[in-house]
């Protein structure tokens, strides 16, 4: 019981980014999502875009990461800004990419993860990004600001993050990073129908860890 108890606490902690950073994102309510006008052109998201989240323990010390697969996605642009999109993941392809943890040791994460005290990815296989702003803000390396109503599990918020954007007459490439509250989404060991036992558990494993998760976006389509 202690071991399960360990490697439980250990995967919120591996799933977990240190609540800071300027690309924090408070999720505010779902919004409305863009729709492309009859002249705008379709770029299909390629196999080449990624999602990766990384983040630390809340104790203690230790960098981890891993990825999350981009199943399918466009973006659509007119006069030389991106007017819609949308992109869908696929939770079921969650990795541990950490060099130095062993292999059994990335399988029983991934097996956390994929349980309902993360993201129940039986119930809810999917997740989706789908955009509702973009605006051209310049800050350093960045070069707009994209918003959208981000989907995990069946919570939808809105989020936004500095990005930086490229369109070409061939392709566009889009890469930022956001840090996300994990609570906003409902992603905790709290139950419907817990006993006391169990709430002061749920309790204890919700607070020895950060909230927060790290994502990186590198978004790449194609006409």
């Amino acid at each position: 019981m202690r071991k399960q108890f360990i490697y439980l606490t250990t995967a919120v902690a591996v799933f977990a980014m240190a609540s800071c950073g300027s690309n924090a994102s408070e999720a505010g309510n779902a919004d409305s999502t863009l729709n492309a006008g009859d002249s705008a052109s379709a770029f299909k998201v390629s196999a080449e875009s990624t999602l990766g989240w990384s983040g630390s323990k809340a104790v203690g010390i230790g960098q981890h990461a891993g990825t999350i697969a981009i199943s399918e996605g466009s973006l659509s642009v007119e006069n030389g800004n991106i007017t819609a999109g949308t992109f869908t993941i696929d939770m079921t392809k969650i990795t541990v990419t950490d060099s130095g943890l062993p292999d059994d040791a990335k399988q029983k994460l991934v097996g956390h993860f994929s349980s309902d005290d993360f993201f129940n990815v039986e119930k809810f296989p999917t997740s989706k990004f789908e955009i509702t702003e973009v605006k051209a803000e310049a800050n350093g390396a960045n070069t707009h600001v994209i918003a959208g109503n981000l989907t995990l599990r069946d919570s939808v918020k809105n989020i936004s993050f500095p990005a930086a954007v490229s369109i070409t007459a061939d392709g566009v490439t889009a890469k930022g990073e956001v840090i996300i509250n994990r609570l906003d989404w409902g992603v905790n060991y709290d139950k419907a129908s817990m006993s006391l036992a169990e709430k002061a558990q749920a309790k204890l494993k919700n607070g020895v860890v950060s909230k927060d998760i790290k994502i990186t976006l590198d978004i790449k389509a194609t006409k």
